[in-house]
């Protein structure tokens, strides 16, 4: 060291003293460059080489500013002399140097476009250093726009990792795979092969691959990586942290041991895999020496992974029944992980959250401070504590809903929803608990909210979104952009999962992932826009209050389910009152519940004796005890909550009449009282568009089984009828946007494992491939069918689909949602095709006739039920009950039966007064006085 001291001492004086001497030469930058550029660019740099450089850089730059010339050389010795402060981990020098080159390139005409690429990149990578996720985002989309505009720029590769590790550590990890993949794309076409960057970028893939919970993908792919024997200590690391995740704790520190290096990450991994293996002492041997390394750096600057040791000795403390020492650890944790927030006092939460976080952890240290403020309260039966725990959680699931706005992709906002779900849980607990002991009915109002929120979430993110491409002042060519390439995508995908050309499909995925790419950069670009942030994270709410006095009618109600680890909830919701009734939660109802839906779905082979037992059960355990808030109501929404979304409501059996539910209700069904609204009827005829692709008389029917009574089922409605060869995926995806009613008398398959993949099927003409009638869940997602009142869905199973918790059935009735309709009519189970047929022209007459969509099925179930002429074989709940209306219950058309009462009413009144008249005018019956 001070050998290099001196040699830098040496070298100062032979820079300096020869040009104080001569000042035409102070003035000659172009020699100062070149000793610049040189030692800038020694295969072998040093900190002497590199503070010789940034000297030199440093005396051109001040003799260019004062002679105010040669742009391009100014521009470069700012990148350069940034790019070097960066390296000493200067941060705000950097940063300095790099925004002047910006501003120098924006008042020069003579500075390409291009050389701002690495000016945005490395201002991109400053402020990630600093944890400044938001800015970092925007410079790198600064950046790739530039790529996009010049495809030519070099070190591309570099700012597709960049902005992987960015998607990376906010939790988008299916994106952060994407770029990851196309930085690596791009260095494997280089020639001389760089290995360094090939491990690195397959490093990253792997790690992502590990966060999503892919762990044997991940494990594979790192254990390849070593025999190149490059970063084989950070290979080594990341293989026990992903034993770690995996709850292989003992594995873990096996691997995390042969790392050679000691730093923060270690130790804090290797002090968890003793915590969890409850080896106390052995975790607080190396989370001390964690915190010893933090001292050491003395430094003032946010850390992550001091932030990680915080926490993990808080989780220590909690073990021990220490809470209230916990609870100063966590906050700390939490003021490290959250760049807007510096508050030591432990009852304040972050309130406010803006663009990108450290997010998993932050939540998980907002929900340890929450659960350590419980424990709390128990143990000194405090309310004022039991309020702060509430209050935490409620800032967690701030922080939730906040990044599911901030993703774009549904796949990403479910893997999040695996995190919240429980959270959600204990929160509506802890209010609970709150509004029982002290009758606050803010609490209750609250709870109900979360509940409502916490339903079908990313289906209601998803809403949102498509609302705001209808609003004027947003940019609608990005909106028209974003919906194209969601599209293209979507087809791509398709191709892709029907096509067995390993060559093709390699071809396919490649484009995929630029299309994706390029849709994150659209994405990124209506984020930027004010007004699109501000109405995308600022959702207008429907409160209860509103849903009460302005929508719901005298004669309907709302029951709304949820459970949480101890009691099953039913709220209720009426004009008149609004409450809510706890049972004990029974394990016996989710073996119920699958047990009858397995027996409806064997039709008349079903145990009938077993599926009326089941029925009477749950109406004993989901209905009566709510019962008596519902008298007088003829209208029922229920909203369900995850497998009781399985439950045909209208087959549940009162034990003490034995009547169905259905006798007493009009029953429809939704996600969230947050999807209630009040649509007007606006059609005055009744039009409706019905396809029957596979009928009798279909010669191509050899794709699939032809359906006998679909040419029956759609014969006679008011609209535009299209049968076997006329009913095309083409012509559906042509006209679907003239009809209110859609009617798809049709076959569905239903994919339980990989829903996207679950499709509607449509007469496939000669020649055609599967993506050319197969009309898949993807494709309907990116329909818009917000004009449509209604889709009927008398295919099998299509209100069937994967459960995923806390967001509900992913079905095909669901993309018909997402794409904007109002209702959907769905079967949950194989229907028999006679049944569906007089069930569904029953309802169509009703609905003709202006009924409400509910009531017109109840009618026709009911129609069915007495129907003399039907086998009373047919008449059990696995004939008549699949089919279940989702949605919007209010009618399609005007009520012609109201509007014809108001005709015979005013004719009535007519006659009455022309009645008066003429008696008026008859002598000597009713006279008035005459003044």
């Amino acid at each position: 060291m001070v050998l290099r001291i001196f040699l830098l001492a040496v070298c100062l004086t032979i820079t300096f003293i020869p040009q104080s001497q001569n000042n035409d030469r102070v003035n000659d930058y172009t020699r100062l460059y070149k000793t610049a550029e040189k030692l800038y660019n020694s295969e072998t740099p040093t900190n002497s080489s590199d503070s010789l450089a940034f000297l030199n850089y440093s005396k051109v730059i001040s003799i260019l500013k004062e002679n105010n010339k040669n742009d391009p050389v100014l521009f470069d010795c700012y990148l350069k002399s940034g790019i070097i402060s960066m390296s000493k981990k200067e941060d705000q020098r950097a940063l300095n140097f790099f925004f002047k080159s910006i501003a120098l390139k924006n008042k020069s005409p003579f500075i390409p476009d291009s050389l701002l690429f690495k000016s945005y990149l490395f201002t991109g990578n400053e402020y990630h250093n600093l944890f400044n996720m938001d800015s970092a985002s925007y410079y790198y989309n600064q950046a790739e726009y530039l790529i996009n505009k010049y495809p030519a720029i070099s070190e591309a590769e570099r700012l597709y990792n960049q902005a992987g590790v960015l998607y990376y550590e906010t939790g988008e990890y299916k994106k952060s795979i994407t770029y990851f993949k196309k930085a690596l794309s791009i260095v494997e076409q280089q020639v001389p092969l760089n290995k360094y960057f090939v491990v690195n970028y397959e490093n990253n893939i792997a790690s992502a691959f590990k966060k999503s919970g892919d762990f044997e993908q991940a494990l594979t792919l790192y254990k390849s990586l070593l025999p190149y024997n490059i970063n084989k200590n950070e290979l080594l690391h990341n293989i026990g942290a992903t034993f770690l995740e995996a709850g292989n704790y003992k594995e873990a520190i096996s691997w995390l041991k042969k790392v050679q290096y000691n730093n923060q990450s270690k130790y804090n991994d290797v002090g968890k895999a003793y915590m969890l293996l409850h080896n106390t002492d052995s975790a607080l041997h190396y989370f001390n020496s964690s915190l010893q390394f933090q001292n050491d750096l003395h430094s003032t600057q946010k850390n992550p992974e001091y932030a990680y040791t915080l926490k993990y000795l808080g989780d220590i403390l909690v073990e021990k029944n220490l809470p209230a020492q916990a609870l100063k650890n966590y906050q700390q944790a939490i003021i490290q992980a959250d760049p807007d927030f510096n508050d030591t006092n432990i009852i304040n939460n972050p309130q406010s959250f803006y663009g990108l976080h450290q997010t998993f952890f932050l939540f998980d240290a907002l929900v340890a401070k929450a659960g350590a403020f419980q424990l709390q309260s128990t143990q000194k039966t405090d309310y004022v504590l039991l309020k702060q725990s509430f209050e935490t959680y409620s800032s967690a699931l701030q922080l939730a809903r906040h990044v599911e706005r901030m993703y774009n992709s549904d796949e990403s906002r479910l893997f999040l929803k695996k995190s919240v779900d429980p959270v959600y849980k204990a929160e509506v607990e802890t209010g609970l608990q709150l509004y029982e002991a002290l009758k606050d009915t803010a609490y209750l109002l609250k709870v109900l909210k979360y509940i409502e929120d916490d339903k079908a979430s990313v289906l209601q993110a998803d809403l949102h979104e498509l609302e705001l491409s209808s609003i004027d002042g947003l940019p609608k060519d990005l909106l028209q952009e974003e919906k194209r390439l969601k599209a293209v995508i979507s087809g791509l995908n398709n191709r892709v999962s029907q096509n067995k050309d390993t060559a093709l499909n390699n071809e396919l995925l490649s484009g995929i992932q630029d299309d994706e790419i390029q849709l994150s950069t659209i994405q990124a670009k209506l984020n930027d826009d004010p007004a699109y942030y501000k109405l995308k994270f600022n959702p207008p709410g429907i409160d209860i209050k509103t849903i009460r006095e302005q929508q719901l009618q005298k004669d309907e109600a709302i029951i709304s389910y949820y459970y949480t680890t101890k009691r099953l909830l039913c709220f209720y919701i009426t004009k008149e009152r609004l409450g809510y009734v706890s049972e004990p939660l029974q394990t016996a109802m989710s073996q119920k519940i699958f047990t009858l839906r397995d027996e409806l779905g064997l039709q008349d082979k079903g145990d009938k004796k077993a599926i009326n037992e089941i029925c009477a059960w749950l109406y004993t355990y989901l209905i009566r005890p709510v019962i008596q808030n519902l008298e007088k109501k003829k209208h029922l929404v229920v909203i369900p909550y995850n497998e009781i979304s399985y439950i045909p409501f209208e087959t549940l059996i009162d034990p003490a009449n034995n009547e169905l539910l259905l006798n007493n209700f009009a029953i429809s069904y939704n996600y969230s009282v947050n999807f209630l609204q009040r649509y007007k009827a606006g059609q005055d005829i009744y039009k409706v568009l019905a396809f029957a692709p596979f009928t009798n008389s279909t010669p191509g029917s050899k794709t699939y089984p032809i359906l006998k009574a679909s040419l029956d089922e759609v014969a006679g409605l008011t609209g535009k009828v299209l049968l076997s060869e006329q009913a095309t995926k083409s012509n559906f995806l042509k006209l679907e946007s003239q009809y209110p009613i859609i009617h798809l008398a049709t076959h569905a398959i239903v994919d339980n494992v990989n829903p996207l993949k679950s499709f509607i099927a449509f007469y496939p003409l000669s020649g055609d491939s599967t993506q050319e009638y197969n009309l898949y869940e993807s494709e309907i997602y990116n329909l818009d069918m917000a004009h449509n009142q209604l889709v009927i869905l008398s295919a099998c199973e299509t209100g069937n689909g994967q459960m995923i918790n806390g967001e509900g059935i992913i079905s095909l009735s669901r993309a018909f949602f997402y794409a904007g309709s109002k209702s959907v009519m769905t079967s949950l189970w194989k229907a028999e095709d006679i049944s569906v047929t007089f069930i569904t022209k029953h309802m169509h007459e009703y609905l003709r006739k202006g009924y409400a969509k509910d009531e017109a099925l109840q009618l026709a179930k009911t129609d069915y039920l007495e129907n003399n002429d039907i086998d009373p074989r047919f008449k059990t709940p696995a004939f008549w009950a699949p089919l279940v209306l989702t949605g919007d219950f209010n009618p399609v058309v005007i009520n012609h039966g109201d509007r014809s009462y108001v005709m015979i009413l005013l004719i009535a009144i007519i006659a009455s007064l022309i009645l008066f008249i003429l008696i008026k005018k008859r002598p000597g019956i009713l006279k008035f006085p005459i003044k």
